[in-house]
């Protein structure tokens, strides 16, 4: 069977460095130019999570009792014996938690403020982008991604899950959750309005039929309503 690539300077599970070249975190990015249009947003969201990424971290600590459903149901579905990664996995608190059970853990974030948080926790992390993971095809038997997906342009959507599903072994499982809705926008952070965010929402129907395109069986999926409403996924790779 094929293993991780892990590209990390000391070994496939010590954690990376996550500082910038200049030992800081990311600088803050406007979210328009100075045309008035738009700036990356993906750009602008990383450097977001960098400016916030200790009052995130304290704010998120205890998960609510339908998101740690959600959580027990994908690590009841995950094959035993493989490595499983954490996409978008921010502080690390999901990671950390699949590893307490015994599961060897990766995380992504391409956040040098958050898998800072993540490395502390004893996550091995990689700095990357969700839509690319640096994981070698064929190489998960689970794949976690929550409140990350909906980051991610909507353009992006079905490559970054055609992506997904190939870096799982078939019969491999998938944990996602994001935002259910529609549209997208620049949202301010409620406990930090100078920090934006953009957001976007996705029909759930939609989503579905998208995962089932790329390689996916869909084994159980919910909504639930707490400050926005989220879609939760298990599925398994085909």
């Amino acid at each position: 069977m094929s293993e991780p690539i892990f590209p990390t300077p000391g070994g496939p599970n010590d954690p990376i460095a996550v500082t910038t070249a200049g030992g800081r975190p990311s600088d803050p990015i406007a979210v328009t130019t100075a045309g008035g249009r738009p700036s990356d947003p993906i750009a602008v969201t990383t450097a977001g999570y960098d400016r916030i990424a200790s009052v995130f971290d304290a704010r998120t600590k205890q998960p609510d009792d339908v998101f740690v459903q959600h959580r027990r149901r994908f690590a009841d579905t995950i094959p035993s014996g493989g490595t499983v990664a954490d996409l978008g996995c921010g502080p690390g608190r999901d990671a950390a938690w699949l590893a307490g059970l015994g599961h060897r853990v990766i995380g992504v974030d391409l956040s040098p403020g958050m898998a800072r948080l993540a490395a502390a926790r004893g996550v091995p992390v990689l700095l990357g982008d969700l839509r690319r993971p640096p994981l070698a095809p064929g190489s998960l038997t689970g794949l976690w991604s929550s409140a990350a997906l909906l980051h991610v342009p909507p353009q992006d959507t079905e490559n970054t899950l055609r992506t997904w599903s190939q870096t799982l072994r078939p019969g491999g499982a998938l944990g996602l959750s994001t935002s259910a809705g529609d549209g997208e926008g620049w949202e301010p952070v409620p406990y930090a309005t100078e920090v934006h965010r953009w957001f976007v929402h996705r029909d759930p129907r939609a989503l579905l039929d998208l995962l089932a395109r790329t390689g996916f069986e869909v084994v159980g999926h919910g909504l639930h309503t707490a400050y926005r409403t989220w879609l939760s996924v298990i599925a398994v790779r085909r």
